[in-house]
């Protein structure tokens, strides 16, 4: 007993450590939505239902002992009497006819027992037939005791193998007035001295309240989940009409910036609504990507391209950039990266694209390095000529650094490290993000090493396959 409760007392404290876990996780209830109140009236019930349990199995255990404990002395007291008659034949009489009314008071006392369980319980034969059933069986399948006796176990099947191990099923029932509940059954064998099954016993507890709150549940999280993706539908839409009109206001401000006729202050002013176009469309652009990636509505390509030639192409785009803040901007690819690769290329590029960019953005002297390896894993499924290969990139620069307090809040929608300091630099914190999910996606992972002051190093892995080199 005293390994049971340390058991059930250690499960109870799990699930409080798991609530409090859940309630001290700031960001939980922004991803979570409604199902952190849900999550978190489960983890309550619960614990509420493990120490309910316990509670009422000590009871239990308590009144088996004070049972116990009165046969015991009753026949200690017996034995002394016997001791003092003279007559040998009478003393054993009187022995029989005390250790029988002792069996019946205990007999009693464990029917007593049985009878004030809510559970369901009854012993059945081998051949299915009920020999014995409680008040709470008789009440629930509306009939007489004495009646139900002699006939089939609901649930038993002819010729179908019963385990000697103690097992459980669940089933509905249908009771007095039509009304239907679940029913949790654990059945066992009861075997004689000799080892032989005589009877089964089965114990029904009822769960229709657990069902009715799992299916409650169910429904929740499923009405949560359409509403998001709802949303996400909605942001998707509403960010795809919107590009049409900023691409014109984008188109004609260059039409406008290269016409003759304009003053410096007035191609000025042209210029801020061109660059102000071109930021406003890469937030929309990034809104989009977010929501169809939310939505689940986002592919990955499986294309063969040069993996070198993407990421110097895609460092080769921010070099303007680089060399007008005065930093340097480099990319090392290992000798045993694979030449040609098959994967998304798009995707590979647009996650680089956000971390440069982020690393330039936040790095003012030194530089940004863009690193690449690979590790080469087995071949692919039903195609021996390809092999499954793990790329490793690591985009490491000299900037200021994030705060490891902050860390966690990186790859959170919306999430940034510093309102003021991005306020000043510019972007919407969706770009981490995306790429988090954009990894995911690609059976790959993303985190992050930085100290305040000492630069950060954004690491992310992607899966895809290359052919196998011919000899």
């Amino acid at each position: 007993m005293n390994r049971k409760t340390v058991l059930i007392l250690g499960l109870a404290l799990s699930l409080v450590v798991a609530l409090a876990a859940v309630i001290l996780d700031e960001g939980a209830r922004d991803r979570l939505g409604s199902t952190y109140y849900i999550l978190g009236l489960a983890i309550i019930g619960c614990v509420l239902l493990v120490l309910a349990g316990y509670v009422w199995d000590q009871a239990l255990v308590r009144a088996l002992k004070t049972v116990r404990a009165s046969a015991d002395a009753a026949q200690l007291t017996d034995e002394a009497e016997d001791d003092a008659d003279p007559d040998e034949i009478i003393g054993l009489a009187r022995k029989i006819e005390r250790m029988a009314r002792s069996l019946q008071q205990v007999e009693a006392s464990y029917r007593g027992i049985v009878e004030d369980q809510m559970d369901l319980i009854c012993r059945y034969r081998p051949d299915g037939k009920l020999t014995f059933v409680n008040g709470a069986y008789a009440r629930v399948v509306a009939g007489r005791r004495s009646e139900l006796v002699g006939h089939d176990f609901p649930y038993f099947a002819p010729g179908a193998a019963i385990a000697d191990e103690p097992y459980t099923f669940e089933s509905e029932m249908e009771v007095e007035g039509g009304r239907r509940i679940w029913v949790r059954w654990t059945q066992r064998s009861i075997k004689d001295d000799k080892g032989a099954t005589g009877e089964y016993q089965a114990v029904g507890h009822d769960i229709t309240e657990r069902k009715d709150a799992e299916a409650a549940l169910l429904r929740a999280k499923e009405a949560a989940e359409a509403a998001d993706r709802a949303k996400s539908e909605f942001l998707a839409i509403v960010s795809h009409e919107l590009r049409t009109p900023i691409n014109g206001v984008v188109g004609f401000a260059r039409i406008l910036s290269g016409g003759p006729g304009l003053t410096a202050e007035q191609r000025e002013q042209v210029e801020m609504i061109h660059q102000s176009g071109l930021a406003l469309e890469r937030i929309i652009s990034d809104i989009l990507d977010l929501s169809k990636i939310e939505a689940g509505k986002i592919d990955i390509d499986h294309a063969p391209f040069a993996l070198r030639s993407c990421v110097q192409e895609t460092c080769a785009f921010f070099m303007p950039q680089a060399r007008a803040a005065a930093l340097s901007l480099d990319s090392k690819v290992d000798p045993g990266v694979p030449a040609a690769v098959n994967g998304d290329e798009a995707r590979i590029r647009q996650i680089l694209t956000n971390l440069i960019g982020n690393a330039l953005k936040f790095t003012e002297r030194g530089g940004v390095v863009v690193e690449v390896s690979a590790t080469r894993g087995e071949p692919v499924e039903n195609r021996p000529d390809r092999r499954i290969v793990r790329l490793f990139f690591a985009v490491r620069d000299s900037g200021i650094g994030i705060p490891a307090e902050k860390l966690h809040h990186l790859f959170m929608p919306f999430s940034q490290v510093d309102s003021s300091s991005t306020r000043r630099r510019g972007g919407t914190g969706l770009g981490l993000i995306i790429s988090k999910r954009l990894c995911e996606r690609m059976g790959g992972t993303i985190s992050v090493e930085s100290r305040p002051g000492e630069g950060s190093t954004f690491r992310f892995s992607v899966l895809v396959d290359c052919d196998e080199p011919k000899d």
